[in-house]
């Protein structure tokens, strides 16, 4: 576990961010981040979990939240840790540019600048190519992708003014294997790896770090939000594949972990000093396995796996 400061002890530890991060800017550190954080998707799940315990660790949060009444479930938390005075709820839809700006200008004038950024923002998308509208793929992009680009561009300034910062893209072990009923989510996920990837080389000589934690199931409530079940009208052919989907999703998310223990991972990242060297975070049960079979089996062997598994014909554990 992370030890966590509060009350009194949490607020001695960062009294004045603002003039910290000042300071840091006069004597020239480069390599200083200022311990502030802003977080997007913190109303719920992975993203309020990791609000709370950056604030536990001595960061100034600014919270972004879509739906604004979400705040009240975050502050009791918050109040409860006795950290209501380090975490600044703002309305923050990441389909909204001018929404993202505000949320960044209004964290900045009250924390003196972002030296962390969570794009934690994103939903999951159910559904068969087929029978997904183009709705359903661009809402899918315009939240787990462009909101996450147009975030970066809005902090982008005050890090590459500072010479420091770094930036956490919260991406999904479905950003790396592909499965039937989650096609769109599993491209905005692809994408969202393959730009963190050329970000990070971007920004490297920058002093901005780019990292990429690669999550596999956890408790947030993401497929039961995004999976409701196929369209009246979608061909019979794929109902019985998609409901062996939805029921090995729902049994994953039932055994899964607390997003605390993400909350962890991501946490321990941001509190690295100086550089962080890695790029990809794994992090879940199973995941690692899964990456490196995905990598090294044959494509007929490894489709066969899935398949079995997809089919429900996996051999049974003795």
């Amino acid at each position: 576990m992370i030890p966590a400061r509060t009350g009194a002890d949490a607020t001695a530890g960062g009294t004045d961010i603002r003039r910290h991060d000042e300071s840091a800017r006069a004597g020239g550190n480069r390599s200083a981040r200022p311990r502030t954080a802003l977080v997007t998707g913190a109303g719920s799940g992975i993203g309020l979990e990791t609000a709370v315990l950056l604030a536990a660790n001595g960061f100034r949060v600014a919270a972004g939240l879509r739906d604004p009444s979400r705040a009240d479930a975050l502050l009791r938390r918050a109040r409860e840790a006795g950290l209501a005075d380090r975490i600044l709820p703002l309305p923050m839809d990441v389909t909204d540019a001018g929404q993202i700006r505000a949320a960044v200008e209004e964290a900045e004038s009250r924390f003196g600048g972002i030296g962390v950024l969570v794009n934690n923002a994103g939903f999951a998308a159910g559904g068969y190519t087929e029978t997904l509208p183009p709705e359903v793929w661009r809402r899918q992009f315009d939240v787990n992708l462009f909101g996450a680009v147009e975030t970066v561009r809005a902090v982008l300034p005050g890090m590459r003014r500072r010479g420091s910062g770094l930036i956490v893209q919260v991406g999904s072990v479905s950003g790396r294997i592909g499965m039937p009923g989650f096609a769109a989510y599993n491209a905005s996920k692809f994408a969202l790896a393959g730009w963190s990837e050329a970000l990070r080389h971007e920004l490297r000589t920058l002093g901005i770090d780019v990292v990429l934690v690669e999550f596999g199931s956890y408790r947030t409530g993401i497929w039961e939000k995004g999976f409701g079940g196929l369209p009246e009208d979608a061909p019979e052919a794929y109902r019985p594949q998609f409901k062996r989907m939805l029921e090995l999703a729902r049994r994953s998310a039932e055994r899964a972990p607390d997003a605390r223990l993400a909350a962890e991972r991501i946490v321990r990242i941001a509190r690295k000093r100086g550089r962080v060297r890695r790029f990809q975070y794994p992090a879940g049960a199973g995941i690692r396995l899964a990456f490196a079979a995905r990598a090294l089996l044959p494509w007929p062997l490894w489709e066969r796996v899935l398949g079995a598994v997809m089919d429900g014909n996996a051999p049974k554990r003795k």
